[in-house]
């Protein structure tokens, strides 16, 4: 009989892994060793109580997870065994059942799995199909709303029935001919998968006494994770024996988004009434004072089963809180941050830098490159990379080179004009044989080659190259608005990218703000702020190659794709309202708490040291101008944090504080603001007339005279330049209590 050890396993863990029958809720903290217990568990079932790994059932939630755990299970059980264990995705093992099942569950044994694309395109006949106006409803939503209904477990019946409004009936027609559709091409949807094998196990007693009746224990990573359609999955594959452990965090729940079901979790008691639930609180990943902060901030939710995390550990380096001007700024000191943790002995790569949004990586990218950090973007590409990004500036250098057919090619139909693989054919082809790709377009169309409306979307594609050729001496950020415009493209991005235009419209945006401070940047030297030379420092930025030989570097990349990871040093960029938590969780309580969530997931990546990063200024494509520091970062205790400003000017060591009243404790010789006066905290003490202040973006005044009260009080301040500037006083930044000349 194989054995499954058990001594290095504390406590809770060794409880867990060794519970017996009945469901089990392992709530496991962030660093507490889940997968380490459910590997372990899966391996004591089958060495101490003789279960045969065939009657095992595992879901995970990646690919990569999977492999894991096998590759865990192959050393503790043997390889054999191993492969005898149902361990995979959800969406794997669902394909593996109806594959199985295929004639109980209605499909063909080879049916088809349909990816988004081919989504998309049975949308378009679905909608034809229903003849229903679509105008005013865009094709994302109506899968969206599909897929909601699926996992739901709601039928294009049910939703007509339920429909209450015109879109509504509109979009039930239309689900209603999209799953004919998929009957007819022998088809499922990924939602299908899921939703199609639960429904097989609750309906078809003969299913479900196959399988049920086989998988004695079901094992389930990442509960929190789970939507309601998982859930009906797992509780009719427990069925028969009622052995369901559920491993996860609800505290770690980010994906609300994209269907998760906060409530699997918190009412796990309620849906498996003799359920157990263990708590897995000692951390072997973080120091004291991260888990401290992380806890302090966690705490502010409501939705949560609680536990209070502990270590071994000492308590560790204070937080560092940083506060720059501008997100430029911001980029330059995290970069600073990077090369000084290789100068204390650390590598690179135990750096990770986390923001909330893939615009950001824009601004941190290119200071990293500036000044020389390699890195790795995780989860994306390059942000000059970005399909988007790329569309747009290949309009640019098609317009500045001709023969550029590369850019060319890529324009011709983003957005789409009509003209196809033959056209594009014939336009290779006259590059080939030297001719510029405009003029062979232009002497397509002067042939009557293409269609009425191709003919007047490709006369307006070279008269766009033509003008901005004519004033690429212009700003280029003006020729980047002027390109976007015309081509309509950000209308496209909607049509085209549905679930995620807003993140693509962000990039987009973004792009025009490089080329905006770009211009701001050079407006002195003359030219410099021309499009060509913004094109040939966007080319440089987007030249990764050189980065690809080394191995030390630091990881750039979303909070989101940070969970499961860990790092030795974690910087959280842009923790300012609005960003984190992201203004759309404004005014949804459940949604803030997710955020909240997602703030609690970057702090508890960290192993040694946490450097939080806000900027005062940040330029955004919506809006530009003073940001607020994150509320997250005002929930940690002052006594954990270490706030530092590039703009004071001399180091106060104080007593410590709450964040948002107190003076902060800056250690010996400690460059740290006494009163960081940033937007979004409090100042304990105003500056008096005489008083020497420091401005973000004017730079260091003197105060002549004041009015109003709190934080609309408002200051004329007589800066080294000569002028006298009206600011409000929280935007003052490095207050000194020196009175002389400024």
């Amino acid at each position: 009989m194989i054995e499954a050890k058990t001594a290095d396993l504390n406590d809770a863990q060794r409880e867990a892994v060794t519970y017996g029958d009945g469901p089990l809720l392992v709530v496991a903290g962030a660093g507490s060793g889940k997968t380490r217990v459910l590997t372990r568990r899966i391996g004591w079932l089958i060495g101490e109580r003789g279960v045969p790994p065939s009657a095992i059932l595992a879901f995970t939630f990646t690919n990569k997870a999977a492999r894991e755990m096998k590759s865990r299970l192959e050393s503790l059980v043997g390889a054999g065994a191993a492969r005898e264990l149902w361990a995979g995705t959800f969406h794997a093992t669902c394909a593996r059942l109806l594959r199985r099942e295929s004639a109980h569950a209605g499909l063909p044994p080879a049916f088809t799995i349909f990816d988004r694309e081919d989504q998309l395109a049975l949308l378009k006949q679905a909608i034809r199909q229903a003849d229903v106006n679509v105008d005013d409803v865009k094709p994302g939503i109506f899968l969206s709303r599909i897929s909601g209904a699926k996992n739901a477990f709601v039928d294009p019946e049910g939703y007509l029935r339920a429909a209450v409004s015109d879109v509504d009936r509109r979009i039930g027609r239309v689900y209603e001919a999209y799953e004919q559709g998929l009957v007819r091409a022998g088809a499922v949807d990924f939602d299908d998968l899921i939703v199609r094998a639960a429904r097989l196990l609750e309906t078809d007693a003969d299913v479900r006494a196959r399988y049920a009746g086989r998988f004695r224990h079901v094992l389930v990573d990442e509960y929190q994770d789970t939507n309601h359609a998982q859930f009906r999955l797992v509780t009719a594959f427990a069925s028969t024996h009622g052995n369901v452990t559920a491993v996860g965090d609800d505290d770690q729940s980010i994906y609300g988004w994209r269907g998760a079901d906060l409530s699997n979790v918190l009412d796990f008691e309620r849906h498996f009434p003799r359920a157990a639930v263990l708590r897995l609180e000692q951390n072997y990943r973080s120091t004291g004072n991260i888990l401290a902060a992380a806890s302090a901030v966690i705490a502010k939710n409501r939705a949560r089963k609680g536990k209070t995390l502990w270590t071994t550990e000492g308590p560790g380096a204070r937080l560092r809180l940083i506060l720059s001007g501008d997100e430029a700024a911001e980029g330059e000191r995290l970069a600073r941050e990077a090369l000084k943790q290789r100068e204390q002995g650390r590598t690179l790569r135990d750096v990770a830098v986390l923001f909330r949004t893939n615009a950001q990586s824009r601004a941190l990218e290119l200071a990293f490159r500036r000044a020389g950090v390699p890195y790795d973007l995780v989860g994306g590409v390059s942000f000059f990379d970005r399909k988007e990004v790329k569309d747009v500036l290949s309009y640019l250098r098609a317009a500045l080179n001709p023969r550029d057919v590369v850019s060319f090619l890529r324009i011709l139909n983003v957005p789409r004009r009509g003209m196809g693989d033959k056209v594009r054919e014939r336009l290779e082809a006259a590059a080939e044989a030297g001719q510029v790709p405009g003029e062979a377009l232009s002497a397509l169309v002067d042939g009557g080659h293409l269609s009425g409306a191709a003919t007047l979307k490709a006369r307006a594609l070279l008269d766009l190259l033509d003008d901005l050729r004519t004033r690429s001496h212009e700003p280029a950020d003006l020729l980047v608005e002027e390109t976007l415009r015309r081509t309509e493209y950000l209308d496209w991005i909607d049509q085209a990218y549905p679930q995620d235009s807003p993140e693509r419209r962000e990039n987009v945006g973004e792009l025009v703000v490089a080329a905006r401070q770009f211009v701001e940047d050079d407006r002195g030297d003359e030219g410099e702020g021309s499009l060509a030379a913004f094109l040939t420092e966007a080319a440089l930025v987007a030249d990764v190659d050189r980065w690809a030989a080394s191995e030390d570097r630091v990881v750039l990349m979303t909070m989101h794709n940070a969970k499961g990871l860990e790092f030795p040093v974690v910087i959280v960029a842009g923790l300012e309202e609005g960003l984190l938590p992201h203004g759309s969780s404004f005014d949804d309580d459940t949604e803030l708490e997710e955020e909240r969530r997602l703030f609690y997931v970057a702090l508890t990546r960290a192993e040694e040291e946490v450097i939080l990063s806000a900027a005062s200024f940040r330029r955004r494509y919506d809006r530009t101008g003073a940001a607020e520091l994150s509320r997250f970062a005002r929930e940690i205790p002052g006594e954990l944090l270490a706030v530092e400003s590039p703009l004071v000017s001399r180091p106060s060591i104080s007593t410590g504080g709450s964040f948002g009243g107190g003076s902060w404790s800056g250690g010996s010789g400690a460059r740290t603001a006494a009163t960081p006066a940033f937007p979004g905290t409090a100042n304990p003490r105003d500056p008096a007339v005489g008083k020497r202040v420091h401005h973000d973006k004017f730079g260091r005044g003197r105060v002549v005279s004041a009015e109003g009260q709190g934080a609309d009080k408002r200051y004329i301040i007589e800066f080294q330049d000569g002028e006298s500037r009206k600011v409000l006083g929280r935007f003052l930044t490095g207050l000194d209590d020196v009175d002389e000349p400024a």
